[in-house]
């Protein structure tokens, strides 16, 4: 047997879901709250350097190769027990021919480097063993945390608790409390692990730290912390 449905049995089914979801809507709505946002800064002392180098056969006197100027880089970050397979890496590499009217022609190369190393002490042991053998071109590109991503949880779960706080005192300051919360929702994250736009930090930070002679031992570079900013915005049901 096929059922009918008249007209106006859909009209008034249609009525009565739009009622019912207005309804719904308007008690969520019409509930008294308080938004508030909470924010957060910690910092944290990186354990990831990533430090750029460039070889540049125009750089040396004499026109030490690329290939030469790696081996003995190689050679010296080993001694130091850097682990090449996991902390070494060649980002870039560019070559450029230069012809000559007189004489032979030239084909010159660039090569560039990423080096990760942990920690100032093994920083300033890298800096110094590259200025040694004349590899000076070298600077920090950025510095992070192996767990940055659990720190940057870890500020935004601190940030909420200081904005739960912020709406219980102000509820308080009206003889009011709060109840459950309606909304959470991330509003800010930000790390300044970036050494933006400024390629000789390094040299910088030797200089400041330990003045300008260069025969002077570098025990431990000081590298600056990385800051954390975390903001977070809620609701909550003031009662």
């Amino acid at each position: 047997m096929k059922l009918k449905t008249s007209p106006a049995f859909l009209f008034l089914s249609l009525t009565a879901f739009i009622s019912f979801s207005q309804t719904q809507g308007k008690n969520f709505i019409d509930q008294p709250y308080i938004e508030v946002t909470g924010q957060i800064e910690t910092e944290i002392i990186p354990n990831e350097i990533y430090i750029n180098i460039i070889l540049n056969e125009n750089d040396k006197r004499g026109k030490v190769s690329v290939e030469d100027q790696e081996n003995q880089m190689i050679s010296i970050l080993k001694s130091l027990n850097i682990d090449m397979d996991h902390n070494f890496s060649i980002i870039d590499f560019d070559g450029y021919y230069k012809r000559k009217v007189f004489g032979d022609n030239e084909v010159s190369k660039i090569k560039r480097y990423e080096l990760i190393v942990k920690d100032g002490k093994t920083l300033g042991k890298v800096y110094e063993a590259l200025d040694r053998i004349d590899l000076s071109n070298i600077s920090i590109i950025k510095v992070s945390h192996s767990e940055i991503e659990k720190f940057k949880r870890e500020a935004k779960i601190e940030a909420l608790k200081v904005a739960k706080e912020k709406a219980k005192s102000y509820a308080e300051a009206i003889n009011q409390n709060i109840g459950k919360a309606l909304f959470i929702q991330e509003t800010n994250s930000y790390n300044n692990s970036q050494y933006e736009n400024n390629l000789n930090v390094l040299n910088e930070v030797v200089v400041v730290g330990y003045g300008t002679n260069k025969q002077e031992k570098i025990q431990d570079l000081k590298i600056k912390t990385i800051t954390i900013t975390a903001s977070v915005m809620a609701k909550f049901i003031l009662n």
